[in-house]
């Protein structure tokens, strides 16, 4: 397991705290939007309680990667939210962003 250091909580409650989940309770509602095979939207509350999951488990992602680059990204989503995380070439996190996401389009080549 992967250690999570206090000044990545700190982080993590930073964003949780910033983060609008009543908005997107509202969306998910409107759209009636239920994760898996359930039929209710999920409560504000296990919104964060997913988010927070998201971001550590994109924590851990990058920090299990050995490739050292300058603002290396790791992100980790699921039912919506979308957390990623950067981590400088020192391997400490230095950024941590928590998306909504309802469509979106990519196209390129890597």
């Amino acid at each position: 397991m992967i250690q999570i250091h206090k000044k990545e909580y700190e982080l993590i409650d930073e964003v949780i705290e910033h983060f609008d989940f009543k908005k997107c309770h509202r969306v998910m509602k409107h759209l009636k939007w239920g994760w898996g095979f359930e039929e209710q939207v999920p409560s504000i509350d296990r919104l964060e309680e997913s988010a927070r999951k998201r971001i550590i488990s994109a924590i851990e992602g990058i920090k299990k990667r050995k490739k050292q680059s300058h603002l290396e990204s790791y992100f980790s989503s699921s039912g919506g939210l979308r957390a990623t995380v950067w981590k400088n070439r020192y391997g400490q996190i230095t950024n941590i962003q928590l998306d909504f996401i309802l469509t979106e389009w990519n196209v390129g080549e890597d």
